[in-house]
Parts: structure tokens; sequence; C-alpha cells
């Protein structure tokens, strides 16, 4: 595995060395506010030039506002009514949310009562807030290699849009593999670089850079993944039979124009999910739903 990152070179500076890969030669394909987004030049891996901090807890701030939170809410219910469809309804088993934030997909878990479920947090704020005003008891703060799960003890671990905010996943994936039982599932969802670079690239051609709008996030997201490379990160971390399912996208970022927005992203994804299987897979534009089995 690549624990680390940066290499010091002879001269005293430091170069970024490739997750995947552990390459040094890589290239600009886009400057976000003076950030470069670099791809290797041999694996062709996408990622951030930004140094964050490897246990960044401050995305929630000190103190979570007590409010709808739509987008964390009701405009990831459908995706999360997908999940549950497919891996959760008429089974049992105990389910760890890692990243869980302000613990809604664990709230909306609560009809399941089949499944014993705890999340896994970083940030103070958010887990006061899953625990305080969702009520959700099995919440632990901080990073998951800390916490005293014991190994083999879950049937299904889930991140969503966790692990492109991670500067080096492979101790996390590493322990995730460890603590699911044998046949056991991690799934993942991430953005797919392929259409996160083009709508970035046509933002910046119609917008210019402009700040307050949504380009590929530089400082938050660290890695920028595909097929392929999620692909590698899971196999090498101990993971098989990795699959991508077409599950429907987050809504609305917010309540105002719902309804619009709602329409359009559910003609997007019926286009993408029917090109995806047409392709036989070749083709998936889609953001990435990743099965990973142990």
């Amino acid at each position: 595995m690549f624990t680390e990152l940066r290499e010091t070179t002879d001269r005293g500076a430091t170069t970024l060395k490739c997750l995947l890969c552990g390459g040094l030669r890589h290239r600009s394909i886009f400057n976000e506010f003076g950030i470069d987004i670099l791809r290797c030049r041999h694996c062709h891996h996408v990622f951030s030039s930004f140094t964050a901090d490897l246990h960044y807890d401050g995305f929630w701030g000190e103190e979570v506002a007590d409010d709808e939170h739509f987008y964390w809410s009701k405009a990831r219910a459908t995706m999360h009514r997908d999940f549950f469809g497919r891996f959760v309804a008429g089974r049992s088993g105990r389910l760890l949310d890692m990243g869980c934030g302000l613990g809604f997909f664990l709230k909306a878990m609560a009809p399941y009562g089949n499944w014993e479920t705890f999340g896994c947090e970083i940030s103070p704020a958010a887990v006061q807030y899953a625990r305080q005003k969702l009520g959700l008891r099995n919440v632990v703060c901080g990073p998951l290699e800390n916490a005293e799960f014991p190994r083999g003890s879950f049937d299904i671990i889930t991140m969503w849009d966790v692990l492109d905010h991670i500067p080096n996943p492979d101790p996390l994936l590493s322990h995730c593999h460890a603590l699911l039982r044998k046949g056991g599932i991690c799934f993942i969802r991430t953005p797919n670089v392929f259409n996160q670079l083009l709508r970035a690239r046509l933002k910046k051609v119609l917008r210019g850079m402009q700040p307050g709008v949504v380009y590929l996030m530089a400082r938050d997201h660290q890695h920028h993944y595909c097929e392929k490379s999620i692909r590698s990160l899971l196999e090498r971390n101990g993971f098989s039979g990795i699959e991508f399912a077409h599950f429907h996208p987050i809504h609305s970022v917010s309540s105002r124009g719902r309804v619009v927005v709602r329409c359009i992203k559910n003609v997007c994804y019926e286009a993408v999910r029917i090109l995806a299987i047409a392709s036989r897979g070749r083709l998936n534009v889609d953001n990435l739903f990743v099965l990973a089995r142990k």
C-alpha cells in the first residue's frame, strides 16, 4: 500500500505521489482558484494538489443549525430507498455507516427493525446533532480505526460521499474489510470523474471562476475516481466481486425548484442507466455506486 502521498526530494522540495501507482509525474487538467487538479501520467488517476488534514473534522463547524437540512435528508430519500430495496428489505444484520454526517441515512433505516445500525463520524458537531436531534444512540465520534468495533461484526458498511474526501484511504478501506463478516459488502457512493470534470469545465467556460459556484471542490475532494481507479483501490485492500449499480440521484440541493430539478435528473438517470446497460457497463457516466465484497 502507498501510505505516504508526498515525497521529499534531495533538494528538500515536496513532490506529490499518486495514490494508486506511486507515480511522481502528473499534469494539471483543471485549476480551481489557484489549486491544480492533477492527472497521473502513468495510471491517469485524478487528484487534488491541495494539502488536506488527514483527519479534518471542521466540515460542520462548531455547531450544526437546527434546520431542515434538505440536501442531506429529503433530497437523498429516493436514492436511499433504492439502496434499502436492494440490500436491506426482507433481510437482517448489522450495518455501519462510515462518515454518517448528521445521521439522516441511519434515521431512514429505522423502519427496518431487523437491522442493528451504527454510525461513525469524525465531526463532533455532526455527532451531537445525530444524537440529540435525531435520537441516534449508536454513533461514535472519531476516526473509524479508533472505534472499538470487533472484527468481522458487520454485514454491510456504507460510505456515502466519503471516500473522495480522504487523502489516504488505504488504512480506512483495510479496516472496513477487517470489520466485515465473510461475504459482507462495502457500499460506496462517490462522484464519477468523467461527469464531474466535464461539468466543471463547462461551468468555467460559461460562467468563469466565481465564488459560490461548485466546480470540483479542490479543497474538500482529494481524489476523483473512475471505475478503473476505485476498483484497483478496493482490490488491493482485499475486496473482490466489485460491481457498479445505478441508483436515483440526489434531487436538489434545496427545496426551491425541486420539482423541475427532480424531473430533469430523473430523465438523465434513466438515460445513463440505459446507456450503461446497452454498453454492458463499458460506458458508465453515472455517479459511482460501488458494491465490493469481502
